[in-house]
């Protein structure tokens, strides 16, 4: 296609250097002066115009399919650039959308996180407190009752020496031995007499 081209162009080269070089050749044999560079000629104007409507149709014919195909391939080429470059554009967009929404979960997880291990922490905390109640008031409940059994201990303790005091006692007064009858009733009033003493 190329060396076509190239051969109609220099044949249209041909073409033209032929009547230029016909009147070259007229003036120097009748001894004209040369034409100046300046000079009107409409012969000369006339070749010119004639080779480059040849020279225009030969490119439209050969070279300007080429040329638009080209040209066309070459703005296809550069709309799947800028197509390419759009996805890319939106799918990055799209990655930063995903990150800043995997970011967004991932401190509102560390946020429940937090909020969750602070009520655990303040359950703890109540229920340590709450047993630490029960155990004080356990301990002070058996307390109670250790001092009130011991209470009662020593009440029977006085009772029984109170008695045993009273027996000896009554046995010197009487300075006889008593039964059994009567060291019974005898600790039973001594007794009655301690208990009210105790209430008083």
């Amino acid at each position: 296609m190329k060396k076509s081209v190239l051969a109609l162009a220099f044949a249209s080269l041909a073409l033209a250097a032929h009547p230029l070089a016909a009147r070259a050749a007229d003036s120097v044999e009748g001894g004209a002066a040369k034409p100046g560079l300046l000079d009107f000629d409409p012969v000369s104007i006339a070749w010119v115009l004639i080779i480059f409507i040849i020279l225009l149709v030969i490119l439209y014919k050969a070279a300007w399919k080429n040329v638009l195909a080209g040209l066309t391939a070459r703005e296809q080429r550069i709309r799947n650039d800028i197509a390419q470059a759009e996805e890319a554009r939106r799918k990055a967009e799209e990655t930063l959308a995903k990150y800043n929404k995997q970011l967004a979960d991932t401190e509102a997880s560390v946020r429940d996180l937090l909020d969750k291990a602070r009520l655990d922490a303040e359950q703890i905390a109540n229920g340590v407190r709450a047993r630490a109640q029960e155990d004080a008031q356990g301990i002070r409940e058996k307390a109670e009752q250790d001092i009130e059994r011991a209470k009662k201990d020593a009440i029977a303790q006085i009772y029984d020496q109170a008695a045993v005091l009273a027996t000896n006692v009554a046995e010197k007064i009487l300075r006889r031995n008593l039964n059994p009858d009567d060291q019974r009733d005898l600790v039973t009033r001594s007794l009655d007499q301690l208990q009210s003493l105790g209430n008083n």
